[in-house]
């Protein structure tokens, strides 16, 4: 009996070193991915919900070419296989984007893909997408998608943007309204007009920008990407700055909007003071 016990004894010491010599690792499969975790079970989970932030947005690419105009787009795809609701964002980008005998006629025959009056005429050659993320967390998305139109002449083109922010959790896009308290229309304009002014003194850059009128802000109010410290307004080309100024878009600390602020949604990255 003695001797069964030493066996046993044996057997599991073997056996924690085997674990030890492993550097307390394993490895596991998660959708084809090998992914490495901790033995440690304090450490498992947190581990788990690492890899599903880092692995929920892919890039997708869609390449094509028809007569002289080319479509190259890069976007952003959301694993529908972690959450099913993300199949809204993802039917968005299908249907706005890539839908992809309307995006061809809409780049050769569209005349204000340029607001340049030299070039309302010009021939098409290709169309860009590609996009940047500025919050990414398990609850909410913010995404900038830019399109970029080039023309005949190489030296020229035009900028479009689209500012995409989404509730991870509950599959929908959050707007101007979910995100402001109303009536606030006019204090941030008031904010925006502020900082565009700051900007014309200190950035020769922006010396020939305009003000931002209330019908053009009603144009790009949803026009914008946030974080934990700041939002961005974006606008296209002649919106506020000529085409040549290279500048597309305002940008304000949260702080200075907290008046206006709606109370904080869950996932959203600031907190209202």
């Amino acid at each position: 009996m003695k001797k069964l016990i030493y066996i046993s004894l044996a057997i599991i010491l073997m056996s924690c070193n085997t674990i030890s010599n492993d550097s307390h690792f394993g490895v596991v499969y998660q959708d084809s991915k090998m992914v490495q975790i901790s033995h440690d079970k304090s450490n498992y989970w947190l581990a788990k919900q690492n890899t599903l932030q880092e692995n929920f947005i892919n890039t997708k690419s869609f390449y094509k070419k028809e007569d002289s105009l080319i479509l190259d787009y890069k976007y952003p795809h959301l694993n529908e296989q972690y959450n099913p609701l993300f199949s809204s964002f993802n039917s968005f980008i299908e249907k706005t984007y890539l839908r992809t005998e309307k995006s061809i006629q809409q780049v050769l025959h569209n005349n204000d893909l340029s607001c340049d009056s030299f070039f309302k005429d010009a021939e098409r050659k290709r169309r860009n997408i590609n996009y940047k993320i500025y919050t990414k967390n398990n609850q909410f998305l913010s995404v900038l998608l830019y399109k970029t139109n080039y023309y005949d002449d190489e030296h020229h083109n035009s900028f479009m943007f689209k500012g995409l922010n989404y509730d991870l959790k509950t599959g929908t896009f959050v707007t101007y309204q979910d995100i402001f308290e109303s009536n606030s229309d006019k204090f941030l304009l008031f904010k925006l007009n502020q900082e565009l002014q700051a900007r014309i003194v200190i950035q020769d850059s922006f010396n020939d920008c305009w003000e931002f009128t209330k019908d053009k802000f009603e144009v790009s109010k949803n026009n914008f990407v946030i974080n934990s410290e700041h939002i961005k307004f974006y606008f296209d080309d002649c919106t506020v700055c000529p085409t040549y100024s290279g500048n597309y878009f305002l940008e304000i600390p949260l702080e200075e909007l907290s008046t206006i602020l709606k109370t904080e949604k869950s996932g959203m990255p600031y907190s209202k003071s």
